[in-house]
């Protein structure tokens, strides 16, 4: 059956709004405002009497055996269209347990006040904008009033979700050997992976662990893409199980049988490095991101010197680079903690240069995860901080 429109429904409408027409007449949008308020209105009523009609009809055919009617009670719902109120039966079965079959049918968890679609427009939004602006938002559309807690509650639950979907995903993964079904494939992967950190309640600050795997990328708009990206974010995880719910990621979009070369690009940090040793593929290769290696260099000796220090490490590689650090710091040119940057890129050398271009983690921490958990005034618990990056990564 078509419903994008009832044609008789359309026709009451437009007799309405003939009529607000010709008794006050009032500029385009004045009249916009008014076909979406009454369209949504007679919405939310019609659905209202469709659910208690189904109510009856689950009743009368398909009531268990030995159940009685216990009563009939009113349900609300918060929804896109506004509320909605309805009644439906309550039954005790045999065994004096309640059932309500018109909540079982539509999958609607007893103690619910919003439908799944607005659940899903506050969590959309709100994984994008502030809570109470989120909550605006919905009703500004024509959707029910609800409270800037409802739509915080409804991101904990739907990054609450996501996590379990991706810890057992892990589970099946490393415990059982069973991979994640894949909707694609590709032989080689580039992985990167990085930390930032977000303010919590208490004054302090938690670490978002995040990575980001894709086919290579492609250039489009004047700037370089990646192709086909995948996304872990999380709060709280230690480093093994992240590292194993990232590769369980990676296999949702890849399938991990078909991969056969891994690139993984870090900043050096052991916690980001040592996830090599989870990617069980024929090839795995570390390494490590130009922009914190390049900055780490510069701040060896100041200009010009600095300049010419990221020039031969971009041309003669980490050893001579380290050399001519060396030499600085015998001479004095050299800014004090150049030391270690020099063993840094001894110790570093085979996964510094070469390689694919990889970019770095920044730009991606910052319109993933800080555009939304830094750029407010906002502090965090750490169940909410974990639910809102699981999130975001998998909506982007």
């Amino acid at each position: 059956m078509n419903l994008s429109i009832v044609p008789g429904a359309v026709a009451a409408l437009e007799a309405a709004l003939a009529e607000l027409i010709e008794s006050s007449p009032a500029g385009f949008a004045a009249l916009e405002d008014a076909a979406k308020r009454i369209a949504l209105a007679s919405g939310a009523e019609a659905l209202s009497r469709a659910l208690e009609r189904r109510d009856r009809e689950l009743l009368a055919s398909s009531r268990p055996a030995g159940s009685k009617v216990h009563s009939r009670r009113p349900r609300t719902l918060a929804t896109t269209m506004g509320d909605v109120t309805f009644r439906r039966s309550l039954l005790l079965d045999a065994a004096g347990r309640t059932l309500c079959p018109l909540d079982e049918e539509l999958g609607l968890p007893l103690g619910d006040r919003v439908s799944p679609a607005a659940r899903g427009f506050l969590v959309t939004c709100g994984a994008d904008v502030p809570f109470a602006r989120t909550a605006r938002l919905l009703e500004m559309a024509g959707g029910s009033a609800v409270s800037a807690t409802t739509v915080m509650n409804s991101l904990r639950r739907a990054g609450e979700a996501v996590a379990e979907t991706e810890r057992s995903a892990a589970r099946d993964l490393y415990r059982d050997g069973v991979p994640p079904e894949a909707d694609s494939f590709a032989e080689e992967v580039l992985v990167e992976a990085d930390g930032t950190y977000v303010r919590m309640r208490d004054g302090s600050a938690a670490e978002v662990k995040a990575v980001v795997a894709y086919a290579g990328k492609e250039r489009g708009g004047g700037r370089a893409r990646r192709v086909e990206p995948v996304r872990l974010g999380c709060v709280g995880e230690a480093p093994g199980a992240f590292w194993e719910q990232a590769v369980a990621q990676i296999g949702r979009r890849f399938d991990l049988a078909r991969v056969e070369r891994v690139h993984l690009g870090t900043d050096g940090e052991a916690q980001y490095v040592n996830g090599l040793a989870s990617m069980r593929f024929p090839e795995a290769t570390g390494h490590l991101d130009p922009f914190h290696v390049f900055r780490g260099v510069g701040r060896c000796a100041p200009p010009p010197h600095a300049e010419a220090l990221v020039a031969l490490l971009r041309s003669g590689g980490p050893g001579a680079c380290a050399d001519l650090i060396d030499d600085m710091i015998e001479d004095g040119t050299a800014r004090e903690g150049s030391e270690a940057v020099a063993a840094y890129l001894r110790r570093h050398a085979a996964e510094i240069g070469g390689g694919p271009s990889m970019g770095t983690m920044e730009a991606e921490q910052q319109h993933m995860y800080k555009a939304r958990m830094a750029s407010f005034p906002c502090a965090w618990s750490r169940e909410g901080a974990d639910a809102m990056a699981r999130v975001r990564s998998w909506l982007y």
